[in-house]
């Protein structure tokens, strides 16, 4: 017995679900008769966002494979991305965010710049812009 990170894991490791039925704050019944929901806690940051506890992580994903991971998990309730420059995948996570036709405001994206994008480049310019 591992233990379960999310509500999203629980229905999938107790019951096969067709895609549609995967909608944000919908409940699910198991075969066993129990009800879970598809909603993940969120944490109120200082700012007064919300940041979801549960994200989706993209490492090593790429290409078609990675957009159509983002866009299934973004259809089947994860409202938070997780990527990074170094993936090299910021271009196919933001293409599924779009077509999953999400607004924008309800996800909480998290990327990360590798430290050489920090501070300025030789050319004057901030290196992240440099390059």
């Amino acid at each position: 017995n591992c233990p379960l990170q999310s509500p999203l894991e629980i229905s999938a490791m107790k019951r096969e679900y067709e895609e549609d039925e995967l909608t944000p704050g919908k409940k699910l019944k198991l075969a066993d008769g129990e009800q879970v929901s598809l909603t993940v806690p969120n944490l109120q940051l200082n700012t007064g966002a919300q940041m979801p506890q549960v994200m989706f992580g993209t490492y090593k994903t790429k290409g078609e494979s990675c957009f159509s991971a983002v866009l299934s998990a973004l259809r089947s309730g994860y409202r938070g991305m997780d990527t990074a420059s170094v993936y090299a995948n910021e271009k196919e996570v933001g293409a599924a965010i779009r077509e999953s036709g999400i607004p924008r405001q309800q996800l909480f994206i998290q990327t990360k710049l590798w430290r050489s994008f920090v501070g300025n480049g030789k050319n004057g310019k901030p290196r992240c812009d440099a390059e």
